[in-house]
């Protein structure tokens, strides 16, 4: 078998695991940015030149400002609370962490599932509470701060993996 073959195997699913964890809620594009680099490296940087290398990695760093750029004006048009952003990030944190542990049950595919499922739900309640609770708003408007910041959040999710795929265009 060719090395090459094992190297952009290892390369793809190092940009397998910045895909979860984006979705998860972490800088996964330079996860996937170190799959690259591998295969660069590997390849004594005849397919993939130093300066493309570090092309892409600051636009690895633009895209996840980018991310939270595009989160928190989402945020700030549904009319959430500057401290909703930190809320919606501990609160998805924590239901990923939840949800993959109530997901264990079901093997590994069920624990990263429930953690998915887990971190947009452990978003919205935490802004919906933050909001309904700390700030004294109503239901209604605490709803659509919730609601932003997971419209807001899908948005920097799209844009990050569009990125990645884009990474894994570079290795194959």
């Amino acid at each position: 078998m060719d090395w090459s073959v094992l190297i952009k195997a290892f390369a793809t699913l190092l940009a397998v695991l910045g895909f979860v964890a984006v979705v998860l809620g972490f800088p996964g594009t330079f996860i996937a940015w170190l799959g690259v680099a591998v295969y660069a490296a590997a390849s004594r940087f005849v397919f993939i030149s130093e300066w493309l290398l570090l092309g892409t990695f600051i636009g690895c760093a633009f895209v996840e400002l980018a991310d939270n750029f595009m989160s928190g004006m989402m945020v700030k048009k549904f009319g959430a609370s500057k401290g909703s952003m930190l809320a919606a990030w501990l609160g998805g944190l924590s239901g990923a962490l939840l949800g993959g542990l109530l997901g264990g049950i079901g093997g590994f595919f069920g624990s990263a599932l429930f953690s998915v499922v887990g971190a947009f739900f452990g978003s919205y309640f935490a802004v919906y509470y933050w909001e309904r609770y700390r700030i004294n708003r109503s239901h209604k408007q605490a709803s659509q701060a919730a609601f932003g910041t997971i419209l807001g959040r899908l948005l920097g999710i799209a844009v990050k993996l569009g990125w990645i795929f884009g990474l894994i265009s570079l290795i194959w």
